[in-house]
């Protein structure tokens, strides 16, 4: 049997490519049908998912109850506070080494440069898109945003429409190649690809001549996918190319050290690719919910504006329902009446506020949700953070290996090749560096090494009073480093370590010098005690 060498290379042609772009949209053709049915009841905005809708249509046409999209809607604000809040600094870098981020010079570098990656997001557009991609994620399950450099934002973000890509996982169930198809007109194309590429067209090139290039529009496909194995790889270590699908044609190639495609998922089925979400979960109630509210509405209007029975002969017809309203009859004619029923309305509204009960509890709000009343304690806000962190525990670390951990390798990788990095220190020269969350979720998890540290000498106190040699036992100024650490105090509000011995080293001099300038002076004063002695014993001899 002949061996065949395997050298792990993606290099594929053209044609290759745009028929694993077929075969995987393909394949996921029972999940477009599935998100198709949770858009409707979820979020709306997503509801052209396997189907074609103009600019400008009424969404959300089936919904008589909006419960479910309120909800969703409510947890993307909350991932949005919790997860990447542009008002906190929620990650910092690190070596991952604590002897080694303890280190002065080494703290300030990665305290420089999480304020300036913190300001680059700010400064961008990504918090608008991360909502978008947290409104995703509780409906669909799956997101994708794309991370480019931009000229004027340094870094520019999208979040993707689910219908539009298609992904797929390598050995370690990563998802490692994106293909992503979308339409422009030649007038895009040529802004930005440039105007060769419409010569080396025919059909742009006629789309070009014939005035429609801002009317007519070509499909194109972005793939990225990882580059070949091997000793020949050197910068890049994802390939990434736009394709003409019209014409088979490539319009730009090029590279990443990392993906620029940040597809996180809110939770994953063994087997499968793509993630599943709250929205899945509360699907049934949702859909139960609409049709309740149908029918209790129904309910309702039989008995504001219940139906009419009245004699067959006697009235002239049609009846006039209007307010003030004149209807002629025959003297003798029994009367209009209402058909009245015993039919519970209360509990038809009842039912239903149970169902949106379980709507919002499928999407974590009354978990998340502040109690309304009296305003809450700083220990019980702490609390209800931490139960926070409890609940989205699983899903916190799935983000993080995802979604986040990507988007800050993303955005260095961008902010290091424009050289705005600060310059590295030469004990971090060629060590890797990653980041640590700082989210209100994280840094709840991380503050019971804080609490810990404050509760042993509140409860040490009343020893160190009997016996104040027990604070020997104690390192205090790792204690102050580890505190400063933890609730993330600047370091340049911190001495340097240098700087606390010089400091020390002076005081003890100064200290030193005044104890000789004492001993001195009661030396002087001894002496001259001695001496006025000495003169009164001879002035007596």
């Amino acid at each position: 049997m002949k061996q065949v060498k395997v050298t792990g290379e993606f290099d594929l042609s053209i044609e290759q490519k745009l028929k694993r772009f077929d075969k995987l949209s393909g394949d996921r053709g029972t999940w477009l049908d599935h998100w198709q049915e949770v858009s409707e009841y979820v979020l709306p905005n997503r509801e052209d998912i396997n189907q074609t809708t103009e600019p400008g249509r009424k969404l959300s046409t089936l919904l008589l109850d909006n419960t479910a999209v309120h909800s969703n809607e409510l947890l993307a604000s909350f991932l949005h506070s919790l997860l990447t809040n542009p008002n906190a600094q929620w990650f910092e870098m690190t070596t991952g080494s604590e002897e080694l981020d303890a280190r002065d010079d080494v703290r300030r570098w990665l305290q420089d440069t999480t304020l300036l990656m913190h300001n680059t997001l700010n400064n961008s557009n990504f918090q608008t898109e991360v909502h978008e991609l947290y409104l995703d994620l509780g409906a669909i399950g799956t997101g994708c945003m794309l991370a480019l450099e931009d000229r004027e934002s340094i870094v520019r973000f999208s979040t993707k429409h689910i219908k539009n890509y298609c992904v797929a996982e390598d050995s370690k169930g990563q998802i490692s190649e994106v293909y992503r198809s979308f339409e422009w007109n030649v007038h895009q194309i040529v802004e930005e690809f440039g105007a060769e590429v419409v010569e080396k067209s025919q059909k742009l090139m006629d789309s070009y001549k014939s005035g429609s290039k801002h009317q007519k529009t070509f499909e194109i496909v972005h793939v990225v996918y990882p580059r070949k194995v091997g000793p020949s790889v050197k910068s890049f270590t994802f390939d990434s190319q736009y394709i003409l699908k019209c014409e088979k044609m490539e319009l730009k190639k090029g590279g990443f050290r990392r993906s620029p495609y940040m597809t996180p998922r809110w939770s994953k089925r063994s087997g499968e690719v793509y993630g599943r979400s709250p929205g899945m979960t509360a699907l049934p109630e949702a859909k139960m919910l609409n049709a309740m509210v149908k029918t209790t509405l129904k309910g309702a209007q039989k008995t504001v504006d219940p139906p009419l029975q009245l004699p067959d002969d006697g009235f002239m017809m049609p009846l006039d329902m209007s307010p003030a309203g004149i209807n002629y009859y025959r003297p003798g004619t029994d009367r209009i009446e209402a058909i009245l029923n015993d039919a519970r309305i209360d509990f038809g509204f009842q039912a239903v506020s149970n169902r949106q009960e379980k709507v919002r509890d499928s999407f974590f709000v009354n978990q998340l949700q502040l109690n309304q009343g009296p305003q809450m304690t700083a220990t019980e806000v702490l609390q209800r953070t931490e139960e926070a962190s409890r609940l989205f525990g699983p899903m916190l670390g799935r983000q993080q290996s995802e979604f986040l951990r990507p988007l800050i390798e993303r955005v260095y990788e961008i902010l290091e090749k424009r050289g705005d990095i600060p310059e590295v220190p030469e004990s971090l020269q060629g060590r890797r560096v990653d980041a640590r969350y700082n989210s209100l979720i994280a840094k709840s998890q991380r503050l019971a090494e804080g609490q810990a540290i404050l509760r042993t000498f509140e409860a040490a106190a009343p020893f160190l009073q009997l016996n104040p040699e027990a604070a020997d036992n104690f390192n205090v100024d790792e204690v102050v480093k580890s505190l400063a650490r933890i609730y993330g105090f600047p370091q340049r509000a911190l001495h340097d370590q240098v700087e606390v011995d010089e400091t020390r080293e002076a005081r003890a001099q100064a200290q030193q010098a005044q104890l000789e300038a004492e001993q001195a002076a009661a030396q002087a004063e001894n002496d001259q005690k001695n001496a006025q002695a000495l003169a009164s014993a001879s002035q007596a001899v």
